[in-house]
């Protein structure tokens, strides 16, 4: 390959060529026969200021290009060197535009080079990376990168990832490398000819012995299955008597971990279920490990271990279980089972692979899929980094009841692998299916670990309840399609024979479609006139069926019964022409139409059901679209079945979390779970942490109370305050929500306020990307504020030198009318109890015992939680929120004061 590629990196006053953004630094490298041959870098004179933020994030300051060179003076440099080759570049639309400006400007013309995103095609051949960030792609493959955010450095890191992704492309097999190639004229990288000449010199071994072959698609062979280990003589007691450390490099000795060891253990060896509270650092993972695994050997019994979510199950995979193998002296076998949602069906692959692509989504996604099949022995979609649009085409692509081939059912193959361990990781969604399934979908267990177990009820709820929106139902219409150009309706119309079902299936879609349209319209409506919450995004109406009257609901139900109608006869109507040509009943066709009349149905059991242990509420943008609307219902009592289903049949069930107890009581947690005729074992174990020393409290009583003025009044109030604890702190500051409402005016305040822009501002709901994205941008700056709701309260690690300063803005208690809340308050107050002390109170102070736990993560840790609700010093509950803390200083003064004491 004698191609020669240009590599270039800029650095801008910021992200807008329309804007009048400039160059202030390019880096070019420039690569000839596989090989470095020439560099070029130099700062840009940008004829403008820098703004802050970029300095903080690329350390130019203004002096620094001040005398620099004005691009006009490098353009004819440049332009000579990009001659006659490949642009390449780490997101090029970026890059390209800045430098075409510039040149433009300079009056130097350069027609458009062939361009390489090497983002593109990092996504495509690292299919699992986790990041595609320049700095994070160099760490993962070993490249140095001596500055990121400088353009010579990110330059040269670009090229070698470049070189990196050459040769990963050459290293695949022929099959994949073809398939790529035919949709590589769909990709927004040139590199269709770079493929085409690669393939053409690997032609000639058609096939290679290390993968096997489904329709066309190379896979690589799976491993043998692991052998049941026999019988191992292994005594846990004999173990923890002679072991006093373990052989770890830096281990401390934390004696809350060997105690929960032995409590693990002692509730496994004696058939007893157990509640562990298990303080922030000692190292749970571990403490329960261990014994698990010394019971599962020693008795030859598999014990199951759930985690509250799929991340937390492969965190323990990749984390804890290599370091459980380096303690172990004996074989053993761990495997992770999850729903056949999250595993490829290789049968709707293949076919969804050969449709014409509608979007750069299905693209990216194909190609994706291909490589990554060359690599995955699981078939499981988190292995996986797939683009949002592709997390929607993954709704087309898993596995469902329907049976696949043995041989290529990834599903099947993570069961065998099941069958044969001692550990099985899953987590709670996974576990509360096998608990209600007829039949079990785990190998036979008696012993469950549940981590993060104060999760495990509200999982269940969302398990065992329904909902649907009008997304969901126009994103299945849209799979089917009409017939004419796409979906699965046209795969049928295809090798249809009998006209008479085209026109019929043709006509009642689209009737179908109108009506759903129409009825989620008169559910927004119905919404918004029931709820007039001025201040809210969405609404939500809680609903119930046999209440609701007047014309509109009626109406409501009328058009539901027809849309029920309507689908009903369309299943049976599919369900005959299987009958008539069986040929076609692999078409997903059939498959799509029967999903469709579950959630039409499901619809009508949400407003006709009249089970009162049910919560039924509806949703609504208030901006939203006409038809932006969902339907909720969940059951508000599962104490029954968490005694019939799982503590009635186990043997031993250990519930583990930092978060169990409110003021120093499992009572709300054994409530819950319906525990109290199990009299299970309760044990808590404080942190090792000095939180004393290492933590203070600090609560500004300045703040007006929230009850006596406005919500815009209040999210004025707590933004000047935020600035001020900024300007003090001058570092990074997580910002802790209960609303998104008073989250997005307060966000809004801060940013007016923050003229000068010398502050980085992340909000949720506000920025794009999930809570793991916006925690990755969080990092990159010194000094920053990210406004948080829900997921940030717990699960995201951020280390002392990372965090110091968490601000509360209130006391976490769930709304009041929430309409769970709302359900459940009042059938404790039918049977004689106290809702807010039975339940919002409680609720309140595990959540804020999660907030505060993002505090301290490690012994050397140290900082300050701001709460801006006074209630904690001034209402008589605030003590059971402090009791339920460890020891710590708690300030209450004027901000102002509170800050001069920092200064100590």
């Amino acid at each position: 390959m004698d191609e020669r590629f240009v590599v270039i990196d800029l650095e801008t006053t910021g992200n807008s060529v329309k804007k009048g953004d400039r160059i202030i630094q390019i880096g070019l490298v420039v690569i000839e026969n596989r090989q470095i041959v020439k560099r070029f870098s130099s700062f840009v004179n940008p004829e403008c200021s820098i703004p802050p933020f970029i300095q903080q994030l690329t350390q130019i300051g203004e002096q620094m290009v001040r005398h620099a060179p004005l691009f006009s003076e490098l353009a004819p440099t440049v332009a000579a060197l990009l001659k006659q080759s490949y642009f390449v570049a780490h997101n090029v639309a970026f890059d390209w535009p800045f430098l075409q400006e510039e040149l433009n400007r300079a009056g130097v013309f350069l027609p458009e080079p062939p361009m390489i995103d090497t983002v593109e095609l990092s996504r495509i051949l690292y299919p699992s990376m986790e990041s595609y960030k320049l700095s994070d792609m160099a760490k993962a493959l070993h490249i140095p990168h001596q500055h990121p955010h400088q353009a010579d450095s990110d330059a040269e890191v670009t090229a070698q990832l470049w070189l990196a992704l050459l040769d990963k492309l050459e290293a695949l097999p022929v099959a994949t490398l073809r398939q790529l190639c035919r949709l590589s004229r769909d990709m927004k990288s040139d590199v269709h000819s770079i493929m085409d000449a690669m393939l053409a010199q690997k032609i000639t071994s058609l096939h290679d012995d290390q993968y096997s072959y489904y329709q066309g698609i190379a896979l690589r062979k799976p491993s043998p299955l692991p052998q049941k280990i026999g019988e191992c003589p292994v005594s846990f007691r004999e173990w923890f008597t002679h072991t006093e450390t373990l052989p770890f490099r830096d281990y401390e000795h934390r004696q809350g971990q060997w105690d929960m060891m032995e409590m693990v253990y002692e509730a496994l060896d004696t058939s007893q279920h157990a509640l562990i509270e298990a303080g922030t650092g000692i190292g749970k993972s571990l403490a329960y490990l261990i014994p698990s695994l010394y019971f599962a050997r020693q008795y030859q019994k598999p014990v199951v271990i759930s985690t509250y979510t799929l991340q937390l199950g492969q965190q323990l995979m990749e984390r804890d279980i290599p370091l459980l193998q380096s303690i172990a002296s004996f074989p053993f076998h761990v495997a992770q089972l999850k729903g056949k949602r999250n595993y490829l069906s290789l049968e709707k692959f293949a076919h969804f692979l050969y449709k014409p692509n509608k979007n750069y989504d299905e693209v990216l996604t194909k190609c994706q899929l291909l490589v990554w099949l060359t690599e995955t022995e699981t078939g499981d979609v988190d292995e996986l980094q797939l683009s949002s649009g592709g997390q929607l085409l993954w709704t087309m692509l898993h596995m469902d009841e329907e049976k696949e081939e043995a041989e290529y059912d990834f599903f099947q193959r993570a069961c065998q692998r099941a069958s044969k361990a001692d550990l099985i990781i899953t987590n709670h969604a996974f576990l509360l299916q096998d608990l209600n399934s007829d039949k079990p979908l785990f190998p036979p267990y008696e012993q469950l670990i549940v981590d993060e177990a104060h999760h495990l009820e509200d999982v269940a709820s969302q398990y065992f309840g329904q909902s649907v929106d009008y997304v969901a139902v126009r994103l299945l219409l849209t799979r089917i399609g009409n017939g004419h150009d796409e979906g699965s309706f046209f795969q049928l119309r295809k090798r249809l024979e009998q006209q008479a079902y085209f026109m019929y299936f043709q006509s009642v879609l689209s009737d179908i479609e109108l009506e759903c349209d129409e009825w989620f319209r008169m559910i927004r409506q119905y919404v918004l006139r029931k709820q007039t919450n001025s201040n809210a995004v969405r609404l939500r109406y809680r609903f119930h069926p046999s209440e609701e009257k007047g014309r509109h609901w009626n109406a409501i139900r009328e058009l539901l019964w027809r849309l029920c109608h309507h689908t009903s006869e369309l299943a049976e109507k599919a369900e005959q022409l299987k009958m008539l040509d069986p040929s076609l009943s692999s078409l997903s066709f059939f498959t799509d139409v029967t999903v469709l009349n579950d959630m039409i149905h499901g619809l009508r059991f949400l407003l006709e059901d009249t089970d009162s242990k049910v919560v039924r509420w509806m949703e609504a943008d208030v901006k939203g679209a006409a038809n932006a609307t969902a339907i909720y219902a969940q059951p508000i009592e599962l104490e029954e079945f968490f005694a019939e289903r799982l503590f009635t049949r186990k043997k031993s069930v250990i519930l583990t979390s930092a978060t169990l107890t409110t003021d120093h009581s499992f009572a709300y947690a054994i409530s819950q779970l319906g525990l109290e005729d199990f009299y299970p074992i309760c044990r808590m174990i404080p942190s090792p942490f000095d939180y004393k020393r290492q933590a203070k409290i600090m609560i500004p009583s300045d703040l007006p109370s929230i009850v006596d003025v406005s919500l815009p009044e209040y999210a004025h109030a707590v933004a000047e305050q935020l600035l001020e604890i900024e300007k003090q702190v001058k570092e990074k500051i997580l910002v802790l929500f209960t609303s998104y409402e008073l989250l997005r005016m307060t966000a809004a305040i801060v940013k007016e306020k923050n003229e000068d822009e010398t502050l980085v501002l992340l909000a949720q709901g506000i920025q794009g990307g999930n809570a793991a994205k916006l925690t990755k941008a969080f990092l990159q700056f010194d000094r920053a504020i990210l406004f948080g709701t829900s997921s940030f309260w717990e699960g995201i690690d951020l280390p002392r030198e990372q965090l110091s300063f968490i601000v509360m803005v209130r006391l976490p208690f769930a709304p009041p009318d929430d309409p769970v809340i709302e359900a459940k308050s009042e059938r404790i107050r039918a049977k004689g109890g106290r809702p807010f002390y039975d339940l919002s109170l409680p609720q309140a102070i595990i959540r804020f015992k999660q907030g505060f736990g993002r505090l301290i993560r490690t012994a050397t840790d140290s900082g300050v939680l701001f709460v801006l609700d006074r209630r904690l010093t001034t209402a008589s509950y605030g003590k059971y929120f402090v009791g339920s803390l460890p020891p710590v200083s708690i300030y209450e003064a004027p901000l102002e004061q509170l800050l001069q004491s920092l200064k100590k």
